[in-house]
């Protein structure tokens, strides 16, 4: 299982962290109740097609406060597995 790193950044908030693998960042952005989203699930799709050298961003650009970017960063770690 791969690691990631990956930072929502919306006007108006500080940035927000979290690592974890894609799983984990599916249910992350299901608990942040962001304006205007895609099921997570597909922004989590759609930033791993659009993945290069281990770096992807997805941009919902509504403008205003409506708008949020999310990056996604592969670490080259693997996660150790649960006992």
């Amino acid at each position: 299982m791969t690691v990631y790193l990956w930072a929502l950044y919306r006007p108006g908030f500080e940035p927000k962290r979290g690592h974890g693998d894609l799983g984990s960042l599916i249910r992350w952005l299901e608990r942040q109740k962001l304006p205007g989203e895609a099921p997570s699930d597909w922004v989590v799709m759609l930033l791993k097609v659009a993945e290069s050298d281990g770096r992807s961003v997805y941009v919902h650009d509504e403008g205003g406060s409506d708008q949020w970017t999310l990056t996604l960063n592969r670490t080259g770690v693997d996660a150790l597995p649960r006992c």
